[in-house]
């Protein structure tokens, strides 16, 4: 009866057996012809375990493809269900066909690949063993997630785009050696010149693999007397290409969105950068020019300690726990007025670039700008809102000055190299709408009107001016919907409420009286 089931199996894949053996046979070809190629990795068994390591999945999959997911896809095996012989043991010889065919293929390519190269490589017994052993082991390895594999029927294409993904996500990004685990440490490169080291530890997890993978295989064709195969073979309805074809568009979206945020957190180097540390903030300075001069060299530790200093106070003052890297670039070109201030990514920081020699000491020409782009680096951009920006805006005005403004008239006086601040009431609802209120204004009234704000908050006490800025820009928002849903539950108006007693018409009205008095109009 075996006989029988063994010459059906050949009779029925002759055409798929042929083609195998002519892909394993190129492959062979290559590896014993081509000198070039053989001498690349040093051995000729490098290729052996680079062609298997990439030709044998291939191989295992079109065999599994034909022995098993076409029989249950064309219902021949319903021939062999009404024959008196068990299903287990038409499942075994087709298990056992394709496995003893790809071992033979091993044993053959191996022993062509000893022979090519016999007058060059010193064989031992332990090394031939080695050598048979990871190959036999891999092969039956992949032969067994095919078999398993080739069960799923017509979710078969999608699961094995799934694993392969996976697999190389882990290996990539996941910081999982997926390389150096079980079958993949057995095919790995050193696979060609290991020779006394037997991999005991891979050995054992590609055998419990092996089992386990085909204890899957055999439980999905058994399941139901072979009925659950025999429907996962059926061909995908409308419904479910749909569904599948909008799984594997937003899996693609996800997975090209986490890359980017991996490529975004690539640390920037600067040569020859001096780093400084404080509290959670990172900062590094370095000198646009290829020798600094000794002026420039303590520019640098000067510019770079006051930067780090001041964010990492405001870093304590927040209740931050985690900030943007900063990157202070020294240009000799620049003339004293000009700070350039580029917001990338928040993991890969901010981005600055000066003359450090004009300014040595704190200046709100750089800080301003420095701390709105780290608090909104920090917060993916969420700050840019009709509600929030006016706080961000207002507070980077008011921190660098925050020791010598502790008046409006003080405040008012330190940005006054900036220009006369704007002279206009603001109201409740120009906070809630601040994007439109705000059009009317420069950049530096801007800065000085929203500070102003920031300066009349103290009027509620520094402890209550102090929970509320660290209420709506401390928050670490995750860049997706949760950012959103916070924003949502938490307005700037409740937290004001909760955190000064007062509404956002009082803070106008306490923001109002801090303005300079108008001008009479001639």
């Amino acid at each position: 009866m075996i006989r029988g089931l063994i010459e059906k199996e050949c009779r029925q894949h002759a055409t798929l057996l042929v083609f195998l053996m002519l892909l394993l046979g190129a492959g062979l070809c290559v590896l014993t012809s081509n000198k070039v190629i053989a001498n690349v990795g040093g051995s000729t068994f490098y290729l052996v375990s680079e062609l298997w390591f990439w030709i044998f999945p291939l191989a295992s999959l079109v065999l599994a493809t034909g022995l098993v997911s076409s029989e249950f896809r064309n219902r021949t095996q319903l021939f062999l269900e009404g024959l008196p012989i068990p299903r287990w043991l038409m499942l075994l010889v087709k298990y056992l066909l394709g496995l003893s065919l790809l071992i033979t293929c091993t044993v053959v390519l191996l022993t062509a690949a000893w022979w090519k190269g016999r007058h060059a490589e010193a064989m031992t017994l332990n090394f031939s063993m080695l050598l048979l052993v990871k190959l036999v082991g891999w092969s039956w390895f992949c032969w067994a997630v095919c078999f398993a594999h080739g069960f799923l029927g017509r979710y078969r294409v999608w699961s094995g785009v799934g694993l392969v993904l996976g697999l190389n996500l882990l290996q990539q990004t996941g910081g999982v050696l997926v390389t150096k685990f079980g079958p993949f440490d057995l095919i790995s490169n050193r696979c060609a010149y290991e020779r006394f080291v037997w991999p005991t530890d891979a050995l054992w997890i590609t055998s419990g693999l092996i089992l386990g993978l085909t204890g899957a295989g055999f439980a999905l064709g058994l399941a139901r007397d072979t009925t659950l195969a025999s429907m996962l073979a059926e061909k995908m309805s409308m419904r479910e290409k749909i569904v599948f074809t909008i799984m594997a568009l937003a899996m693609l979206f996800a997975v090209g969105t986490y890359m980017e945020r991996l490529e975004s957190q690539k640390r920037l180097v600067l040569p020859g950068a001096v780093d400084f540390h404080q509290g959670v903030a990172t900062v590094s300075a370095a000198a646009a020019v290829i020798v600094p001069t000794p002026e420039e060299e303590q520019a640098l530790e000067d510019q770079g300690r006051i930067v780090s200093e001041m964010l990492g106070q405001m870093a304590v003052y927040l209740d931050c726990k985690t900030l943007p890297p900063v990157f202070l670039i020294h240009r000799s070109d620049f003339t004293d007025s000009q700070v350039e201030v580029q917001r990338n990514e928040s993991t890969k920081g901010v981005l600055v670039r000066y003359n450090f020699l004009t300014l040595k000491e704190a200046d709100a020409k750089l800080h301003s700008p420095l701390v709105r782009a780290v608090l909104m680096n920090h917060q993916w951009d969420r700050l840019a809102s009709d509600t929030r920006d006016w706080v961000v805006e207002g507070f980077a005005a008011w921190w660098p000055a925050r020791e010598q403004a502790k008046t409006p008239a003080d405040f008012i006086k330190l940005r006054s190299a900036f220009g006369e601040p704007a002279r206009r009431e603001i109201s409740g609802l120009d906070l809630k709408n601040w994007l439109k209120a705000k059009a009317d204004l420069t950049s530096e009234q801007q800065a000085t009107f929203t500070g102003l704000g920031i300066v009349a908050l103290g009027d509620y006490g520094d402890d209550a001016r102090k929970r509320f800025l660290t209420a709506v820009l401390a928050y670490s928002a995750p860049k997706d919907v949760r950012a959103s849903l916070h924003d949502l539950f938490h307005p700037v108006e409740g937290i004001l409420k909760s955190t000064t007693g007062a509404d956002l018409n009082a803070l106008a009205a306490k923001w109002n009286a801090a303005l300079p008095a108008r001008k009479p109009t001639p």
